[in-house]
């Protein structure tokens, strides 16, 4: 729509246009008025307005207009969309950024290499932007690598390796396995620690199994993959993971040590159980702590799921907005009934948790009580649990799921009947 209007507002005098666009800007009240008038002013405006254009860019539902009508009215339209793009987090800098593409700036290079491409939504957005722009490879080539740009290095990589994101990846990259090659050196040159051993186990998951639509050398990758499971082998990095499995300076460096965990050697199983028993209830160890526990603990991170939830806390009732739950103890019981809910555990252990689940908030964890229900018991319901699908059939806002519950229930009585 603003491209239309941009082509209809054409032979209009720009004085004139100008005028009406600050009008627009300054007094709006509405969004889409504000939106016009920015609109306008990337027609009519010039050096005078980027003070202005930043400020109402720094709005993320704005963002796009600004950095339009910056690059149409700034003499350095990079310089001045990169102004904006350090304002904002969001989708605002991927907007941003995804307009300062290409750039020759080495002081834009420079800020994307070592954090620019970092935003709330997902780095996968601006990370090849970052690499390729940016021009990692030589940046990393340089003498002297300063500890931000080998920390944004990374994040980048990091980026790239995630397969399943919505836009480019490493297999797009064309420089990736020499760049990784020198990060590789880098890395393996400065003491050990968490960033860097995550990011070298993403990159070595890759490389041993690469995706069939690249076309790296066979020789050249076999030499790169060689060369990660060699650092991922140090005993040093296996060490450091150890310590922070055991000592660990915040919970964030304690789930990066498990995550790291089976990449060094280290089977940090005992750790994580020992940490499910300390408050708060963190559902990453959880769900690490169940995906790597053998069948014959089930039924013991079971039991210990009653004993530490607070389980008449979490009855909170259903809230139509939520799909998942709303607190890190509906994250435990969702991965609990998710994983391990038709898993040959004791009856008395599983069903407080399922009569929880059946009225916490998330619309996923009251669907996993129901199939776990069905699944185990289908139309022998035990009597208490009727009633406790009664209840929430009650109450339940999702028409579909309340028709689940009311189809159980039905299948449940026809039973009784015969």
């Amino acid at each position: 729509m603003a491209d239309d209007l941009v082509r209809g507002l054409r032979g209009i005098p720009a004085v004139d246009l100008r005028a009406l666009a600050l009008a627009l800007i300054e007094h709006g009240t509405r969004r889409n008025a504000v939106a016009l008038g920015i609109v306008m002013l990337g027609i009519a405006g010039d050096a005078r307005d980027e003070e202005l254009l930043l400020l109402l860019g720094t709005l993320e539902d704005l963002t796009l207009y600004a950095v339009v009508a910056l690059a149409n009215t700034q003499s350095d339209r990079d310089q001045a969309i990169h102004r904006l793009a350090q304002r904002v987090n969001g989708w605002g800098r991927i907007h941003a950024v995804e307009r300062l593409r290409g750039t020759n700036d080495p002081e834009i290079k420079a800020w994307l290499l070592r954090g620019g491409f970092r935003n709330s939504i997902l780095d996968q957005y601006l990370a090849h932007i970052a690499a390729t722009t940016g021009d990692l490879h030589a940046a990393l080539l340089a003498p002297e690598v300063d500890t931000e740009l080998l920390h944004g290095a990374a994040g980048i990589f990091d980026a790239l390796t995630d397969l399943h994101g919505p836009t480019w990846d490493i297999r797009n990259y064309e420089d990736a396995l020499p760049c990784l090659t020198r990060f590789g050196e880098l890395i393996g040159a400065v003491p050990p620690n968490l960033t860097y051993i995550s990011t070298a186990q993403g990159i070595h998951d890759v490389l041993k199994d690469p995706p069939s639509d690249t076309n790296w050398p066979e020789t050249e990758l076999s030499r790169v993959l060689g060369q990660f499971s060699a650092l991922l082998a140090r005993p040093d990095w296996s060490q450091h993971v150890r310590a922070m499995l055991d000592h660990p300076p915040a919970i964030s460096d304690f789930r990066r040590a498990l995550a790291c965990s089976d990449a060094v050697g280290i089977n940090a199983l005992p750790h994580a159980l020992t940490r499910l028993r300390q408050p708060p209830h963190d559902s990453y160890t959880w769900h690490w702590a169940i995906t790597h526990s053998p069948e014959s603990l089930h039924g013991a991170l079971v039991r210990l799921a009653g004993e530490i939830l607070p389980l008449d806390e979490m009855m909170s009732g259903p809230d139509p907005e939520r799909i998942i739950g709303s607190s890190d103890e509906e994250s435990v019981l969702d991965y609990v009934l998710s994983y391990l809910g038709e898993s040959d555990v004791p009856e008395a252990d599983l069903l407080p948790l399922i009569r929880t689940a059946l009225c916490t908030s998330g619309l996923r964890l009251r669907g996993f009580a129901l199939r776990t229900l069905d699944n185990r018991y289908g139309p022998d319901l035990p009597a208490v649990a009727r009633s406790w699908v009664h209840a929430a059939a009650a109450v339940e806002p999702d028409d579909d799921l309340r028709a689940r519950f009311t189809d159980l229930l039905k299948r449940t009585e026809a039973t009784g009947e015969k």
